[in-house]
């Protein structure tokens, strides 16, 4: 038979074994095929690879350098549209893919059978053992004022338990929960405010709220959704700056070693001063973003879209018009690793996209090497990004 009639056979007997309707004569066929040569075998055993070509086609779909916020949605059915159940959402997405992983194999099969056959075999190189970098959990330190630390995690009534036994009989006057690079948490406060941390970040509060405020400290970054209290108005100290809240959720990013403090307001009202200052209180309306600066205490007010830098919290990280360097520097704290620049130049490239937060480093890195013009190369525990 012909070439190409051999490779549309070759890849609809393929297609059928994957969805279990091939027959016995048909398995057959295919069994001469794989036995003629090793690289038919291989491209077979290429084919086969559902998890590959899964992973392929989510990894296609995680890069948009034109809307990474509607990608973002689309991909976590943050849509108004969308009534199901965020875990049978999921499940009929992965469905879908992988559907359409099996039309794609059957197009795709004669490419990899034809070049499989070409292509010059490399050399085996040896193996060389790769510190594994993984994305964050849920973990975080609590230390209390008597000296003591507690290690929590995802379980919660463990977490309950462990606290409960640490504090009894004691009087804890305030904590302090950290979370380490690669590690984020969530804590329900004494009156009812809930706090998101991420990578990197500490939140000092009091065991109870006494007096007529409720007040806190916070470094790194956090989502804030404050149980409203009129007569016990919330205030947020970071780095310099006061937040005073009046019933709301808003995000502070306001790590130590960035000169910036970026306030995102979600809904609600809050306003913002320096701590110790003669200045006047900055309002802030929903959609709109405080950038406060740390050395001159001056700060300027912009319009942003608060789903993008909140993203965080929904399993996934979107950057807009962010320098590598700023990027590098957010996966850092959440894959916990260091980095470095070959290249000065690439640091200032400016990127738009979006990454999965709980996927795998290598897709990370694979996403990169897709934009073009960029490397990451792993030694141990730090990356090394460098341009092509």
């Amino acid at each position: 038979m012909a070439q190409m009639e051999e490779q549309n056979l070759i890849s609809w007997l393929i297609c059928k074994q994957m969805i279990g309707t091939i027959t016995e004569e048909e398995q057959q066929v295919l069994a001469e095929w794989r036995k003629q040569n090793k690289y038919n075998e291989a491209a077979y055993q290429r084919l086969l690879d559902t998890d590959r070509q899964t992973l392929e086609h989510r990894r296609s779909k995680l890069t948009d350098y034109r809307r990474p916020l509607d990608d973002m949605k689309r991909r976590l059915g943050l849509d108004e549209s969308v009534t199901e159940e965020p875990r049978a959402h999921s499940v009929m997405i992965y469905k879908l893919i992988s559907a359409a992983a099996v039309v794609l194999l059957l197009f795709g099969a004669a490419y990899y059978w034809r070049h499989a056959q070409t292509e010059p075999q490399k050399a085996e190189q040896p193996v060389v053992a790769k510190t594994e970098i993984t994305p964050g959990h849920t973990q975080a330190i609590l230390s209390l004022d008597n000296g003591k630390q507690i290690e929590l995690g995802a379980d919660e009534q463990f977490n309950t338990k462990a606290i409960a036994e640490v504090v009894k009989g004691e009087a804890i006057a305030f904590k302090n929960l950290t979370t380490p690079r690669g590690g984020e948490f969530k804590v329900v406060l004494e009156d009812g405010t809930e706090v998101w941390l991420n990578a990197d970040s500490k939140l000092r509060y009091p065991e109870s709220f006494e007096g007529n405020e409720r007040r806190v400290e916070v470094t790194g970054e956090a989502y804030f959704k404050v149980a409203k209290n009129t007569e016990k108005p919330f205030y947020v100290v970071s780095g310099g700056q006061e937040i005073r809240v009046y019933g709301t959720e808003f995000n502070v990013h306001a790590y130590a070693d960035e000169s910036t403090i970026f306030t995102t307001l979600v809904e609600g009202s809050i306003s913002l001063r320096p701590v110790n200052g003669n200045k006047s209180e900055l309002m802030l309306t929903p959609g709109k973003q405080a950038v406060f600066n740390k050395d001159d205490a001056s700060a300027t007010v912009r319009k942003v879209d608060t789903e993008v830098v909140t993203s965080w919290r929904s399993g996934v990280f979107v950057f807009e018009d962010q320098t590598l360097a700023q990027i590098m520097r957010t996966l850092g704290r959440w894959y916990d690793f260091e980095y470095e620049f070959a290249d000065q130049k690439v640091a200032s490239t400016l990127f738009m996209g979006s990454i999965p937060r709980y996927g795998s480093f290598a897709e990370v890195v694979e996403i990169f090497q897709k934009m073009g013009g960029i490397q990451l190369h792993q030694r141990g525990r730090k990356v090394v990004v460098s341009s092509k």
